[in-house]
């Protein structure tokens, strides 16, 4: 008996819905009208008109996969400037312009540099490619155009697995200014560049300091890739960190992979970047304390050999090992102690990374510092009352100390204790 009363209800409830579909249809048919427009236009007699054409197809995103075969077509266009906006709409077309790809690759031998560049960028919306990409990208890293070059890098850094083969060949180049771009394109790759270990190993023995550099840079890259495997597909189209294309989903299996590529990277990394901190050029010394710093507490081993060099002649491989020890987060009181004595240091960007090495601890070194607010030094002073101050509530124990030096000589300390008394009563507070 209830059947009719059922029926009747389905048929007023899609009655409701049929406007908005209508609605839908006409918007869409709209956009496609206006599609079609557009690509007409891309035959127009006035180069800007093509150009402004192309970027308005480019807007429409996935919308516009009608217009990827003219828009391929209009990849020769005799105006650069047209040439470069159509490669720069496909790739924001994005995975439904992959029949654009071949054409996409064939116009990296154009002429122009900035159509290079810009279609490099477009190919980045394309990681499903790499096996087509790679090869070609590869190629360009001796571009006579510096920024070519470095767009090609940073898209191979970015196709993962797919590019390694082709970065360990270009390692052999006979410039070493490619080999150097090479170098930061396999840092790119993440984890997938452990098959390149030996020869990122290599090249810090090289006898250019520019390389040995790039490759200490690179090899901490590597070894801090945490961002493996995902649990979920990359959003291209959200705000969420771009992991190193491709990430499989997160399989048991895979997570065993991946943790004994990481652990045997992690194995032979931090020796051999330990044994770069006496390198003769500063630079690389700096790098290779930066590498240190980037992979975090599992360079933990290389501590001894980071605070040999804490008193470097050269103010920044100073200030990257002292910022390397905050990044390692060993609170032991020796590397505290340190760390409260960098505050002395003659270079200021070297006290002001210890004062912030020093809040990254997990214990905060609060004794020490109440100590160190004897200091003669009225900077050092300062620096200690500016670190109590980024503590906050685990600081309490210098309130004390700290309402005395409301009375400081120095009115730069006055300050700073004034701010950090109202960081840590303030926090208490609001707890």
């Amino acid at each position: 008996m209830m059947r009719p009363l059922r029926i009747t209800t389905v048929l007023l409830t899609s009655l409701l819905f049929l406007p908005n579909l209508a609605c839908a249809d006409t918007s869409h048919e709209a956009i496609q009208a206006e599609i079609r427009n557009l690509v007409e236009n891309l035959n127009n007699p006035k180069p800007y008109e093509r150009r402004a054409s192309a970027e308005s197809l480019g807007d429409f995103g996935q919308s516009a996969r009608p217009a990827v075969p003219p828009l391929v077509r209009a990849l020769s266009d005799e105006m650069p400037d047209v040439r470069a906006a159509v490669a720069d709409a496909l790739g924001r077309i994005g995975a439904d312009a992959n029949t654009a790809v071949p054409a996409l690759v064939s116009s990296l031998g154009d002429p122009d540099p900035s159509v290079r560049s810009t279609v490099i960028a477009a190919l980045n919306h394309f990681p499903t490619k790499g096996a087509l990409i790679a090869p070609a990208l590869g190629q360009l890293l001796d571009d006579p155009d510096k920024s070519v070059r470095l767009a090609a890098a940073n898209t191979l850094g970015g196709l993962g697995a797919e590019s390694v083969t082709v970065l360990r060949d270009t390692l052999q180049h006979p410039d070493p200014m490619v080999r150097v771009t090479a170098l930061a394109a396999l840092g790119g790759t993440g984890i997938y560049a452990e098959r390149a270990l030996p020869d990122l190993l290599a090249a810090l023995d090289q006898p250019i300091g520019e390389i040995r550099r790039a490759a200490a840079t690179a090899l901490g890259k590597i070894a801090s890739d945490k961002h493996w495997p995902i649990t979920r597909p990359w959003d291209p189209m959200g705000y969420d960190y771009k992991p190193i294309w491709p990430r499989p989903m997160r399989t048991p299996l895979r997570q065993s992979l991946y943790t004994r590529l990481h652990n045997r990277i992690i194995l032979f990394t931090i020796p051999a970047l330990s044994q770069v901190l006496d390198d003769p050029e500063p630079e690389v010394r700096a790098a290779a304390l930066r590498a240190l710093g980037t992979i975090g507490s599992e360079a933990a081993s290389a501590i001894p050999l980071i605070i040999e060099v804490v008193n470097d002649e050269n103010p920044n491989v100073r200030r990257a090992a002292i910022t390397a020890l905050g990044n390692i987060r060993n609170s032991s009181d020796y590397v505290l102690q340190i760390l409260i004595d960098a505050f002395s240091d003659a270079d200021s960007d070297v006290r002001l990374a210890a004062s912030r090495s020093i809040t990254k601890m997990k214990d905060a070194p609060v004794g020490l510092l109440i100590t160190a607010m004897d200091n003669p030094d009225s900077g050092v002073r300062f620096l200690v009352a500016t670190t109590l101050e980024n503590i906050g509530h685990e600081a309490t124990l210098a309130i004390p100390v700290l309402s005395q030096a409301l009375q400081d000589e120095d009115e730069d300390v006055r300050l700073a204790a004034t701010y950090a008394l109202e960081a840590i009563e303030g926090s208490l507070i609001s707890e």
